[in-house]
Protein backbone atom coordinates (compact mmCIF):
# COMPACT_ATOMS: atom_id res chain seq x y z
CA UNK A 1 0.00 0.00 0.00
CA UNK A 2 1.16 3.48 -0.70
CA UNK A 3 0.72 6.62 0.53
CA UNK A 4 -2.35 7.30 -1.49
CA UNK A 5 -4.50 4.14 -0.32
CA UNK A 6 -3.44 4.89 3.22
CA UNK A 7 -4.77 8.35 3.50
CA UNK A 8 -8.21 7.29 1.79
CA UNK A 9 -8.50 4.54 3.97
CA UNK A 10 -8.10 6.73 6.93
CA UNK A 11 -10.81 9.10 5.64
CA UNK A 12 -13.04 6.27 4.79
CA UNK A 13 -12.59 4.88 8.35
CA UNK A 14 -13.31 8.88 9.55
CA UNK A 15 -16.26 9.25 7.69
CA UNK A 16 -17.72 6.20 9.15
CA UNK A 17 -16.91 7.14 13.03
CA UNK A 18 -18.59 10.26 11.92
CA UNK A 19 -21.75 7.97 11.28
CA UNK A 20 -21.18 6.49 14.33
CA UNK A 21 -21.41 9.26 16.49
CA UNK A 22 -23.90 10.71 14.81
CA UNK A 23 -25.96 7.56 14.72
CA UNK A 24 -25.32 7.76 19.14
CA UNK A 25 -25.82 11.54 19.04
CA UNK A 26 -28.94 10.87 17.55
CA UNK A 27 -30.06 7.53 20.05
CA UNK A 28 -29.38 10.04 22.89
CA UNK A 29 -31.22 13.08 21.91
CA UNK A 30 -34.18 10.37 21.59
CA UNK A 31 -33.64 8.76 25.05
CA UNK A 32 -33.47 12.42 26.75
CA UNK A 33 -36.82 13.62 25.01
CA UNK A 34 -38.32 10.07 26.46
CA UNK A 35 -37.64 10.82 30.02
CA UNK A 36 -38.78 14.55 29.36
CA UNK A 37 -42.12 13.24 29.21
CA UNK A 38 -43.04 10.77 31.77
CA UNK A 39 -45.84 8.21 31.18
CA UNK A 40 -49.29 9.14 32.56
CA UNK A 41 -49.81 7.44 36.07
CA UNK A 42 -52.00 4.69 36.15
CA UNK A 43 -54.76 5.82 37.42
CA UNK A 44 -55.39 3.74 41.08
CA UNK A 45 -58.18 0.96 41.34
CA UNK A 46 -61.68 1.71 42.45
CA UNK A 47 -62.42 0.43 45.79
CA UNK A 48 -64.21 -3.06 45.85
CA UNK A 49 -68.39 -2.33 46.66
CA UNK A 50 -69.98 -4.31 49.32
CA UNK A 51 -71.89 -5.95 46.70
CA UNK A 52 -68.26 -6.88 44.59
CA UNK A 53 -66.64 -8.09 48.04
CA UNK A 54 -69.70 -10.76 48.19
CA UNK A 55 -69.35 -11.92 44.65
CA UNK A 56 -65.70 -12.71 45.05
CA UNK A 57 -65.91 -14.30 48.51
CA UNK A 58 -68.94 -16.60 46.38
CA UNK A 59 -66.36 -16.66 43.93
CA UNK A 60 -63.47 -18.02 46.03
CA UNK A 61 -66.22 -20.46 48.01
CA UNK A 62 -66.87 -21.65 44.84
CA UNK A 63 -63.68 -22.12 43.22
CA UNK A 64 -62.65 -23.60 46.88
CA UNK A 65 -65.09 -26.30 46.53
CA UNK A 66 -64.32 -27.16 42.96
CA UNK A 67 -60.28 -27.30 44.22
CA UNK A 68 -61.17 -29.52 47.61
CA UNK A 69 -63.44 -31.75 45.20
CA UNK A 70 -60.05 -32.49 43.59
CA UNK A 71 -60.46 -30.60 40.25
CA UNK A 72 -57.57 -28.20 41.13
CA UNK A 73 -55.85 -27.86 37.34
CA UNK A 74 -58.99 -26.53 36.14
CA UNK A 75 -59.64 -24.07 39.15
CA UNK A 76 -55.99 -22.96 38.34
CA UNK A 77 -56.43 -22.34 34.86
CA UNK A 78 -59.55 -20.62 35.78
CA UNK A 79 -57.60 -18.33 38.04
CA UNK A 80 -54.56 -18.07 35.42
CA UNK A 81 -57.06 -16.61 32.64
CA UNK A 82 -57.66 -13.53 35.08
CA UNK A 83 -55.83 -10.45 34.52
CA UNK A 84 -53.60 -9.35 36.98
CA UNK A 85 -55.96 -6.70 38.16
CA UNK A 86 -59.10 -8.74 38.69
CA UNK A 87 -56.31 -11.29 40.48
CA UNK A 88 -55.47 -8.66 42.85
CA UNK A 89 -58.98 -7.65 43.63
CA UNK A 90 -60.23 -11.08 44.00
CA UNK A 91 -57.10 -11.31 46.26
CA UNK A 92 -58.31 -8.14 47.86
CA UNK A 93 -62.16 -9.09 48.72
CA UNK A 94 -60.90 -12.47 50.62
CA UNK A 95 -58.20 -10.87 52.84
CA UNK A 96 -54.92 -11.80 51.04
CA UNK A 97 -52.42 -9.35 52.10
CA UNK A 98 -51.57 -8.09 48.34
CA UNK A 99 -50.03 -5.04 47.15
CA UNK A 100 -50.98 -2.68 43.79
CA UNK A 101 -47.91 -3.71 42.34
CA UNK A 102 -47.22 -7.69 43.24
CA UNK A 103 -47.03 -9.44 39.99
CA UNK A 104 -49.52 -11.54 39.03
CA UNK A 105 -47.68 -15.20 39.91
CA UNK A 106 -47.22 -14.00 43.31
CA UNK A 107 -51.07 -13.26 43.58
CA UNK A 108 -51.61 -17.21 42.18
CA UNK A 109 -49.19 -18.49 44.95
CA UNK A 110 -50.76 -16.61 47.64
CA UNK A 111 -54.17 -17.64 46.61
CA UNK A 112 -52.70 -21.38 46.38
CA UNK A 113 -51.37 -20.95 50.24
CA UNK A 114 -54.91 -19.66 51.06
CA UNK A 115 -56.72 -22.99 49.15
CA UNK A 116 -53.91 -25.14 51.20
CA UNK A 117 -54.40 -23.04 54.50
CA UNK A 118 -58.37 -23.30 54.59
CA UNK A 119 -57.87 -27.25 53.49
CA UNK A 120 -56.20 -27.99 56.67
CA UNK A 121 -58.50 -25.75 59.25
CA UNK A 122 -61.02 -27.81 57.06
CA UNK A 123 -58.92 -31.31 58.12
CA UNK A 124 -58.59 -30.00 61.50
CA UNK A 125 -62.19 -29.44 62.57
CA UNK A 126 -63.42 -32.36 60.86
CA UNK A 127 -60.44 -34.86 62.74
CA UNK A 128 -60.63 -32.79 66.28
CA UNK A 129 -64.47 -33.81 66.29
CA UNK A 130 -64.41 -37.38 65.02
CA UNK A 131 -61.47 -37.73 67.88
CA UNK A 132 -63.70 -36.42 70.64
CA UNK A 133 -66.55 -38.46 69.93
CA UNK A 134 -64.40 -41.75 70.08
CA UNK A 135 -64.04 -41.63 73.80
CA UNK A 136 -60.22 -43.48 75.11
CA UNK A 137 -59.49 -44.67 78.02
Amino acid sequence: MNDQDLLAEIRALHEKLDRVLALLEASKAKTLAARSHPRAPKPKPVPLTEAEIKDLQVQFSSLFSRWQDGHELEVQDELERLDVDQLRRFADANNLNITAKMPKQRVLQLIGARFREKRQLHRGTSSAGEGSAGGTG
